[in-house]
């Protein structure tokens, strides 16, 4: 199935090597294996010596990172892991690249597109769905249930969630020069 991104090193922890690693969610708990990738370069695999949560982040040791040193030059890169490797996500929870892909539909059966892409807020995560009304932002909030298995995602939207954002698109259609149609 391919590397899933599983956070992000943000910084270096104490003296022996640890990255401070934000976005996991308790994913790295476990994981024997993980794949570094600083931006813009290769993926480098390297052994889990040690996983546990320290405050809002997670403290992870991995082979050939010797000291605060060593650390601190992996900040900014991806921490990514076999999808394999993972397992289930756990109740109501979903990793994004298993919401890729999958159908959105409204609860009464109107197909809205497809899910290509996902917004991480800080708050609610949000899919990116594209389909033959344009694209739209559906925050995954209590009334989205993603049924995996059906390969779908049912929105039962609040009122005017879809008609606001039906409403921007006629509105703000963009001229040349960036100008704004209004119809």
């Amino acid at each position: 199935m391919g590397l899933l991104r599983i956070g992000t090193v943000v910084r270096a922890l104490g003296l022996k090597g640890h990255l401070g690693v934000a976005g996991s969610e308790g994913a790295l708990a476990g994981l024997g294996r993980v794949a570094l990738r600083r931006p813009g370069g290769e993926v480098e695999r390297r052994a889990v010596l040690e996983a546990r949560p320290q405050g809002r982040l997670w403290a992870l040791r991995v082979e050939g990172v010797e000291g605060r040193t060593a650390a601190e030059e992996e900040v900014g890169s991806e921490v990514l892991a076999e999808r394999e490797d993972l397992g289930e996500a756990g109740e109501g929870l979903h990793y994004w690249r298993d919401l890729e892909d999958l159908e959105v539909v409204t609860k009464d059966g109107r197909a809205l597109g497809r899910v290509t892409g996902l917004y991480d807020t800080g708050g609610v995560d949000v899919l990116v769905v594209a389909g033959e009304e344009g694209e739209r932002l559906v925050p995954l909030a209590p009334y989205v249930t993603v049924e995996r298995e059906a390969g779908r995602v049912v929105v039962d939207p609040p009122d005017g969630l879809l008609d606001l954002q039906e409403r921007k698109e006629k509105k703000g259609k963009k001229e040349k020069g960036g100008r704004r149609k209004t119809e």
